[in-house]
């Protein structure tokens, strides 16, 4: 099992490797003047631009979920990088000496960041715990549906309302890779972590000052570690207070301030949910390298890409917008303190961004009802202690960075992450967006907020110990060796989170499982395997009945993992996606009318309003419902059976 899986990451990883080479011209050429020649970017744009093309003419109805198309517009792409090495020569594929290092660095965090993620989640591959049943679910409705927007898994009928541009640029890699869904989902968990070490590094290069120094280096190494694997300083806090870490439960670092969530990336990729602000890591950090380039060099062609990035960031996690224009916001308005002149220029660049973004979000937005109810006003703040718990360590590390920074746009820059991240870290103890918790008010805003503050937080670990670290850097060394062995000491404790996240979450590695995210069910479930086993063999463009089933338990696995949509899913969920628990009541009542089956024709009325096909009768449904067995074969025959669960295909 575990050759075959190595065999696996290698294929993909040169598939990957391939696309990259493929429109190296292309991206040499638009970002040539990044310290990597924009080799980090590379990998992420090619399939991103697809992706989006794609998304665009589907919206629209140009065009349908067709892979073979994928495969066109990706020969399209390699066309234009051969024209370009055919009128430029060879000379648009070489890079300098110095950048060569670069990209030989970054394709090595990418590889060991990849290789290592996937072989971590083969020790716990199984997709059946917090909400990896949206996300999978999400992804295999791309993979099934021949257009575009596809059909929420759980509300037959209606298509999917959330943020899900990322589940489908997720379904555009497992199609180019040809793994099955349950093991691209894994493989993808890998792809985005290898890829974000290596786009932290680009990031921190670029803030180093001296980007092709050996320093720099080391910053950018330490910043890739501090971004995608470090905690955050409540591991530092309860060591301090307690003197060990016996008892240290690593999800505390996440819910350690009441009714709140205050994640990271190291925690995501920990529990290995699919979600949308995993998906956008590598999109926010390329917004960054852009943004940073046109910093240095106001080119037209970096605020289009810009602009398009954003719109991505809409349709993926819409949360980021905010983010990444507060953080926009907050560079601009140094620009015009600094010069005043800058004024109209920055006009009209934030005009090109944001319609950009506009024109790039506008079809996907225009069938997604807001699942927001308005902003409120906090009535429980955070106590101070309790945030300097958690980002005391991120404050130091922002002080240090803007003190050690010269002047210029390389300390705008720094001061822009540093007066961000602290942006971030406040608004949510004064305002939150509303949703369907009241328990947990500002728990979602809190959580994406801060999120981003503490990439930003990493990137200046990076940035600054590579600094620090440079000796060409005009620095007292009265200042240079105290103040980076403090920050190297908040760097090391942070790293004890993941030690002992990991181990802990993957059962100290004792047991190799493989990339199958979908094998549990052999074993935990072997009856609703078959079941999706079946479904998936024999869709037919019809729909499923199942029992309704609460968030975060194992009920609607059959239609998460057929691609086969059922009347209604995820109680809380859907309420959440709907922005009312009345749609859901009203299905829940329909799929218990069917089960029941008190009226005949009533059920045949609900089979044809959601064009049933099939009606799944096992544990979870005899226990839900009492199946009216006698009435319910009257509407189709049992088709597949395995022990005492079975399928009935509706006449």
């Amino acid at each position: 099992m575990f050759s075959v899986d190595i065999l696996i990451i290698l294929k993909t990883y040169a598939i990957g490797l391939g696309l990259q080479l493929l429109v190296w011209p292309l991206i040499k050429k638009f970002f040539g003047k990044l310290p990597d020649a924009g080799w980090a970017l590379g990998r992420v744009l090619i399939t991103i631009v697809s992706a989006l093309v794609f998304w665009e003419l589907a919206y629209l109805g140009f065009t349908d979920n067709n892979v073979n198309k994928l495969y066109a517009l990706l020969a399209i792409f390699g066309m234009f990088s051969l024209w370009i090495v055919i009128t430029k020569g060879w000379k648009s594929l070489m890079v300098a000496k110095e950048t060569a290092k670069i990209i030989a660095i970054e394709e090595y965090l990418f590889l060991v960041g990849f290789l290592i993620m996937a072989l971590i989640r083969a020790y716990a591959p199984s997709l059946d715990s917090l909400e990896k049943f949206m996300d999978f679910g999400f992804l295999k409705q791309y993979l099934v549906s021949a257009k575009l927007p596809v059909t929420d898994m759980w509300q037959a009928g209606q298509t999917i309302n959330y943020y899900s541009f990322g589940h489908f640029w997720a379904s555009i890699w497992v199609r180019i890779w040809g793994v099955e869904p349950a093991v691209g989902y894994n493989l993808m968990l890998a792809y985005i972590f290898g890829t974000s070490m290596s786009l932290v590094f680009l990031v921190c290069k670029l803030l180093s000052g001296n980007k092709y120094s050996r320093a720099s280096t080391f910053g950018g190494i330490i910043g890739a570690l501090s971004v995608m694997i470090a905690g955050n300083s409540h591991v530092i806090w309860y060591f301090l207070k307690n003197g060990n870490l016996n008892g240290y439960w690593y999800a505390e670092a996440t819910r350690f301030i009441h009714n709140t969530i205050h994640e990271f990336p190291s925690y995501s990729f920990v529990v290995s949910d699919l979600h949308g602000h995993v998906l956008d890591l590598p999109i926010v950090l390329i917004f960054l390298v852009v943004m940073f380039a046109w910093v240095e060099n106001r080119n037209r062609i970096y605020e289009v890409v810009m602009g398009i990035l954003l719109g991505v960031m809409m349709m993926t996690n819409t949360w980021d917008v905010a983010v990444y224009g507060l953080v926009l916001l907050v560079l601009g308005l140094q620009i015009i303190v600094r010069k005043h002149e800058d004024i109209r220029k920055l006009f009209v660049t934030a005009g090109i961004i944001f319609l950009l973004m506009a024109i790039v979000a506008l079809p996907w937005w225009l069938s997604f009802k807001n699942i927001s109810s308005g902003i409120g006003i906090v009535t429980e703040r955070s106590p101070l202690w309790q945030l300097l718990a958690l980002w005391g360590g991120g404050m130091i590390v922002n002080i240090a960075a803007v003190i050690t920074e010269g002047k210029g746009e390389q300390k705008m820059a720094v001061r822009t992450l540093a007066l961000t991240s602290v942006l971030l870290i406040i608004i949510p103890e004064f305002i939150y967006a509303r949703d369907i918790y009241p328990d947990w008010p500002r728990a979602n805003t809190m959580f994406k907020l801060t999120y981003q503050a503490f990439i930003l937080m990493g990137i200046l670990m990076g940035a600054t110990m590579g600094k620090l670290a440079d000796k060409e850097r005009k620095m007292a060394l009265i200042w240079r060796m105290p103040v980076m062995l403090i920050l190297f000491s908040i760097f090391m404790g942070t790293m004890i989170f993941p030690i002992k996240a990991f181990s802990t979450y993957y059962s100290n590695f004792s047991y190799y499982l493989g990339l199958d995210g979908e094998k549990w069910m052999q074993t935990k479930m072997p009856e609703n395997y078959g079941a999706v086993q079946y479904l998936s063999a024999n869709r037919n463009g019809k729909n499923l009945v199942e029992a309704v089933g609460d968030s975060y338990t194992l009920l609607n696995v059959v239609s998460v993992f057929s691609g086969v949509p059922s009347i209604e899913g995820w109680r809380v969920h859907e309420w959440l996606w709907r922005g009312s628990y009345d749609i859901v009541a009203a299905r829940e009542a329909e799929v218990r009318e069917i089960y029941q089956a008190e009226d005949i024709k009533k059920s045949e009325t609900i089979i044809k309003k959601y064009n049933i096909g099939w009606i799944l009768v096992g544990q979870d449904e005899t226990i839900t419902y009492k199946v009216n067995e006698e009435k319910l074969w009257q509407l189709g025959k049992i088709v597949w059976k395995q022990g005492d669960t079975y399928l009935i295909k509706v006449n």
